[in-house]
């Protein structure tokens, strides 16, 4: 059979959930990236796998019907969440139906990102906030296909590469979405298990001091929403702070080098993963509405189906919310209709990153040459003038 090239592969499984030999395995590469393998000597050739894979079967573009600026008016749910608290309004109303939601969250023996469901109040702490690694999603599939058969609502959360997996895989088998609601976020790209866990090691040795983790934050806003921060909370009650200008982790996926090679040439960009509803950061808010901001985090709400439509009525009350437009969306957050490019040294991230310290590797890669200080000196220069 023929899978999609591994420039392409999101490795979102849908290919290993839907073959019924069990033929396809997902295996980590060098890179520490998940991409199927098939088993010849079981595979039958069926077709399925490709049927499915998103990468093969590229979905239209769309435009959403609506787009909002929102932000919950619980100011300590805010502060709890990546942006504005939009996913938690709407997995509780799931919830309060008696619904599942899954999304990605910490496997808190060894804080793997998985995806997981969540079926009551107290677990959605674990799916709240930005995860910046890719989420291990194997078996997630047939477990939403087995909830929506047992007349369950599901509501699920990730990027948009994984809601058109699902997608795809739901409709090859025949499976009823009524009760599915679908929510992606604007994905800049998804970095590399591998230098997570070489990022973590490091932190556990260097700041933990051997002791165990009790909690991480990729965007803790004790210094504002827009300036973000690293939190690691050790159990001795220390804490590693450090914000996305200085944490080598941040720094390192901001600047493309270690992201899956599928995230720079992305085919599910342009609200094509046929989600209901996409949330993303509202950056620079302040531009179009100031009264929005309050750098405790505004959400960018596209609404994209009459699903979505539906349950943004049933939480409006509990909303701050303003009516925007599609092209500012595009303006704040130009990963919703393209990639951006892998930095130039990605490939010596990868082959440096078992021979040194991750913090020592990321700086050496990101320090800027002399030349190309000067030149950024001349240009701001050029500009002031």
């Amino acid at each position: 059979m023929i899978l999609a090239p591994k420039e392409v592969c999101s490795g979102c499984t849908a290919c290993q959930s839907v073959c019924r030999q069990k033929a396809i395995a997902m295996v980590a590469d060098a890179e520490g990236f998940l991409y199927p393998k098939i088993d010849e000597a079981i595979c039958v050739h069926c077709g399925m796998c490709e049927k499915v894979c998103p990468s093969l079967n590229r979905d239209v573009s769309r435009v959403p019907l609506a787009v909002y600026a929102a932000r919950a008016n619980d100011d300590e749910l805010r502060l709890k969440s990546s942006s504005g608290g939009v996913f938690s309004l709407l997995a509780r109303r799931i919830i309060a139906r008696g619904g599942v939601v899954y999304g990605a969250g910490f496997d808190h023996e060894d804080w793997r990102v998985k995806h997981m469901p969540v079926e009551n109040e107290d677990g959605l702490a674990n799916l709240r906030g930005s995860k910046y690694v890719q989420s291990d999603i194997r078996g997630v599939f047939a477990d939403v296909k087995s909830k929506l058969l047992s007349g369950c609502q599901v509501m699920f959360s990730g990027t948009p590469c994984q809601i058109a997996g699902l997608k795809h895989y739901l409709k090859a088998s025949n499976i009823d979405a009524a009760r599915l609601f679908l929510v992606d976020v604007v994905c800049h790209a998804v970095p590399s298990p591998l230098a997570w866990q070489k990022y973590l090691d490091e932190r556990l040795v260097e700041d933990g001091l051997g002791t165990a983790i009790r909690r991480i934050s990729f965007r803790r806003k004790s210094c504002g929403w827009k300036r973000y921060s690293m939190s690691l909370c050790f159990a001795d009650g220390n804490e590693y702070l450090r914000d996305l200008r200085i944490d080598s982790f941040l720094r390192g996926f901001l600047s493309g080098l270690y992201n899956r090679p599928s995230c720079h040439v992305c085919q599910c960009r342009e609200l094509r993963s046929g989600s209901d509803m996409t949330i993303a950061d509202y950056w620079r808010v302040n531009e179009k509405f100031p009264a929005m901001d309050d750098d405790r985090g505004t959400s960018l709400l596209l609404v994209n189906t009459e699903v979505g439509e539906m349950l943004i009525r049933e939480i409006v009350s509990d909303l701050s919310i303003v009516k925007s437009d599609y092209s500012d969306a595009v303006r704040v957050n130009p990963s919703l209709v393209s990639s951006g490019a892998p930095h130039r040294k990605r490939s010596s991230f990868f082959k440096k990153v078992n021979c040194c310290t991750f913090d020592h590797l990321v700086e050496s890669l990101l320090k800027r040459s002399l030349w190309r200080r000067i030149a950024s000196r001349i240009k701001r220069m050029v500009v002031r003038r």
